[in-house]
């Protein structure tokens, strides 16, 4: 079978402007890159490359909290894609919800990529670290207040799993302060570990369960939209119809054959109208917690 090309070649202009978001962060890495060559040649070479290649570390040497960093990028970019969808499914509530808690995973993810409140805080800026944990609690529980009427339509079993998991974390090291090697650093970062992968896991399922409803939504909404445009065209065509029989049989009266033709030309519109099937309500059986933004949409 035949399989027709869909794709269409692009003019220049498209193609230019498709580039701009490239040419918009190249700009952003060669400043990023003058910056760095500016520094001394030893921090340069710090800054330039891996960690554990710096320090002649193993391989394996921050394996954790790297694969904690990715799961934070995971959940944070669920999160925007998430929102993204909601705001072509005009759910705004939603997509406000999904957009900020992005916002505080991104925050979560470069604090702990570039320990601020653990070491960049207090060293550089002189904040202690208790406060940069309070700010930073402070954000997440902000968010989860302003949001709390969509975190109960979600499976927020998975976030209080993340909080008690981080809330583990956040105890262990305030109250035993564990040094490497000792049986608390393995709690500490564990539980730390099972609270972020826990968030991403929220963030992924949420925007899995909204990405069901918009595309649900528009699979029962754009049919009836179809419908409704052909059937007002249809009309539209008995209408003219009509009018022009009405205007035939004033320059025609008395002529029989004429309004035997209009008689004829009526009934086809008519005819038209009647060959069009009435309008099937799909059922709706989402069983999906964003339903009601669909139905208060519509």
């Amino acid at each position: 079978m035949a399989i027709e090309e869909r794709r269409q070649s692009r003019t220049i202009a498209e193609r230019v402007r498709v580039a701009i978001p490239l040419v918009i962060v190249w700009t952003i890495g060669c400043v990023v890159m003058a910056v760095v060559a500016s520094q001394p040649a030893t921090r340069t070479s710090e800054m330039l490359m891996d960690p554990t290649f710096t320090v002649g570390a193993k391989w394996y040497t921050g394996l954790i909290s790297n694969l904690g960093i990715l799961t934070w990028t995971v959940g944070a970019a669920a999160a925007f894609a998430g929102s993204w969808l909601c705001l072509l499914g005009a759910r705004t509530n939603a997509g406000r919800f999904l957009r900020l808690g992005g916002i505080v995973g991104t925050v979560l993810l470069m604090d702990d990529l570039f320990m601020f409140h653990a070491i960049l805080m207090p060293s550089e800026l002189g904040i202690p670290k208790f406060l940069g944990q309070t700010i930073i609690g402070a954000c997440v529980l902000g968010w989860a207040w302003m949001s709390r009427r969509e975190i109960a339509r979600t499976h927020f079993h998975l976030l209080v799993a993340s909080g008690a998991g981080l809330a583990i974390s956040y105890v262990v090291d305030s109250r035993f302060a564990p040094l490497p090697g000792d049986g608390w650093n393995i709690v500490e970062d564990g539980a730390k570990f099972l609270g972020v992968l826990a968030w991403a896991t929220y963030f992924i399922v949420t925007t899995r369960d909204i990405s069901r409803s918009v595309f649900v939504d528009a699979l029962l909404t754009w049919p009836d939209e179809a419908y409704e445009a052909v059937y007002e065209d249809l009309e539209a065509e008995a209408a003219a119809a009509a009018d022009a029989s009405a205007a035939s049989a004033d320059s025609t009266a008395g002529s029989v054959g004429g309004s035997v033709g209009e008689t004829s030309e009526i009934r086809s519109a008519a005819d038209l109208l009647a060959d069009v099937p009435a309008p099937q309500t799909a059922p709706v059986a989402l069983g999906d917690e964003f339903d009601a933004d669909r139905h208060a949409h519509h």
